[in-house]
């Protein structure tokens, strides 16, 4: 099979290649074809790389984060619905723009056309060449990353060996045959070496919080090394991050007055921004009960007991990372090494020091690695809810044994739809059947 026939559920391709001169030695009239330094820039600048996550929450959809009752549970043509409810299948075979797969596919097309021409550009240093390159072959790392929470098992050293990853894609080229599903070890071993390949030539900033730095790679590398449970790593690399002059957490208690946090485009806290369309969030039960009126975060960000909704027009959910998540990160490799101490002086002196105002604060407390694991994964949900970290940490804590039951309920917030099951294969959503079409020997998980 062809990479035609993978890229067939992604619609085109937003900018033509320089390697389909093979077929096309007269550039279409109309068609940009990648040529100068600048042409390259603009796919990194680009909308598709910014914003890969289309116009639709499905990031948030699968996690306990969130309740909703505008979703059908008989509906198969839904992909909100199919992904809230947990469905082998994200989209039906009618369904050509495959949701999630269509997205990361068609970043990834874009990046590889970057990674694929830039360095024979022309204009810019080789310097530059190499930054570019650098940073679509980090950006597509955090695109297969997304790929796998979804449409692979969660990684666990053991049986990682054992278990399909994505299809890694490496060319623009249409006519080559579409690459094996490597193993979910060799697929995550692929992005951490391709990160750690980037770093060396990423800048030390960036002038646009969509464009990843070497604090951004550094950060990348912790998430996903702790998603592979490799806490020695995950902590190696939030260290490297926290390195930066600009990491930092906003103090909730300057924005009382109008309560209302800075623009996530600009804002401190904000190391590497992805975007999604807006939509209305209903904290589910769980993660309600979780927040108290005195948590400035329940003030800014929610305020309605009635109707608990996550207020998007006080500050839109950055689908990338922050710095709250790499502190997180650290906090949470320090608890399970048994540093009981350096893991809640992040929590309380860091975080929950800049969440509540200083009549309300009481810093949280451990008297074994357990408890303070468990104090920092309550601190993680509450603080990076909605911000799609949620469901890879769902994963990785199910594979581990720390997860409950997960309901769905109906209107009446009592009579349960569906529910995920620990260890439930529901956890991993199968390669779109529309791929399957097009690729009938593409093995499923």
């Amino acid at each position: 099979m062809k990479i035609f026939n993978l890229l067939l559920a992604i619609g085109c391709i937003m900018v033509s290649q320089s390697s389909c001169k093979k077929y096309l030695d007269i550039k279409p009239k109309g068609i940009i074809i990648a040529q100068t330094i600048t042409d390259y820039e603009g796919l990194l600048n680009s909308n598709t790389v910014a914003n890969p996550f289309g116009t639709l929450p499905v990031l948030i959809n699968p996690s306990d984060d969130l309740t909703s009752t505008s979703y059908s549970l008989v509906r198969n043509d839904d992909p909100s619905s199919n992904v809230y409810f947990w469905k082998s299948y994200i989209t039906d075979l009618n369904s050509i723009n495959t949701t999630m797969w269509s997205e990361m596919y068609r970043c990834i097309a874009n990046l590889n056309v970057v990674t694929e021409g830039v360095m024979s550009a022309t204009g810019g240093t080789e310097e530059k060449k190499r930054q570019y390159f650098a940073e679509a072959l980090a950006a597509k790392s955090f695109c297969y990353y997304n790929l796998l929470i979804f449409f692979s098992p969660a990684y666990m050293p053991a049986t990682a060996s054992n278990k399909y990853g994505v299809p890694y894609v490496v060319t623009v080229d249409q006519g080559t045959a579409i690459p094996l599903r490597p193993t979910l070890k060799a697929c995550l071993e692929q992005i951490t070496g391709d990160l750690l390949n980037a770093i060396p030539n990423l800048p030390n900033e960036q002038t646009f919080k969509t464009r990843i730095d070497k604090y951004g790679g550094y950060a990348m590398l912790s998430r996903f090394y702790l998603y592979m449970h490799d806490y020695v790593n995950a902590l190696k690399y939030a260290n490297l991050a926290l390195t930066s002059p600009k990491a930092s957490i906003v103090d909730y208690n300057q924005y009382l007055s109008n309560l209302t946090l800075p623009a996530t485009n600009v804002s401190p806290e904000e190391l590497l921004n992805r975007f999604s369309g807006a939509g209305t969030f209903t904290l589910s039960k769980d993660l309600n009960a979780r927040l108290i009126p005195s948590d400035l975060r329940w003030r800014i960000l929610v305020n309605n007991p009635t109707a608990p909704r996550f207020n998007t027009s006080k500050y839109r959910p950055n689908l990338g990372i922050s710095w709250a998540e790499v502190f997180l990160n650290k906090a949470e490799c320090l608890a399970r090494s048994g540093d009981i101490s350096g893991a809640l002086t992040i929590v309380n002196e860091t975080i929950r020091k800049k969440r509540f105002d200083p009549l309300n604060y009481h810093p949280l407390t451990a008297n074994s690695s357990d408890e303070a694991i468990t104090a920092v994964l309550n601190e993680r949900r509450i603080e990076l809810m909605f911000r799609g970290v949620r469901w890879g940490d769902m994963k990785r804590l199910d594979a581990e044994g720390r997860m409950s039951s997960v309901k769905r309920f109906a209107a009446d917030g009592v009579t349960v739809l569906t529910s995920l099951e620990p260890k439930s294969e529901n956890y991993t959503f199968q390669i779109p059947l529309i791929v399957q079409q097009f690729n009938p020997g593409i093995p499923l998980n």
